[in-house]
């Protein structure tokens, strides 16, 4: 049961990202520390842990680029890395950079909000 609901509560707070990433381009601090302090919290009761170095590329490499991937984006991979295994999170990372490259192509845009394409991905990561 514990499992089921934690990942309603990541798919939650994702999708409020998401939705807020859409809206301004930029991401709740407040959402994000609380689902990355959450997992945190939980890591050692699940015998999980943590997979930081993903969230710590990601934002090493926004502020190598002039944050052309945003500190958010960052900061979320890790809160996610709190509640994810690493396998699950390079594959939810991997998968929502493919979705979003593929709506990038197809639309001719250069730039696209990423949490909703991570959000999509971590939904197929519970089917696949």
């Amino acid at each position: 049961m514990w499992r089921e609901l934690s990942w309603w509560w990541v798919l939650v707070c994702l999708t409020v990202l998401a939705i807020e990433d859409i809206r301004t381009g930029w991401l709740s601090m407040s959402v994000a520390g609380a689902l990355g302090i959450t997992g945190l919290m939980g890591a050692p009761a699940s015998g999980r842990c943590p997979a930081l170095l993903p969230g710590l590329v990601l934002l090493g490499i926004g502020f190598f680029t002039g944050e052309r991937i945003g500190y958010g984006d960052g900061y979320l991979m890790l809160a996610l890395g709190a509640w994810l295994g690493i396998h699950e999170l390079l594959w939810v990372l991997g998968t929502g950079l493919m979705l979003a490259s593929c709506i990038a192509v197809l639309t001719h845009r250069k730039e696209l909000p990423l949490v909703p394409f991570l959000t999509a991905a971590y939904i197929l990561e519970r089917w696949c």
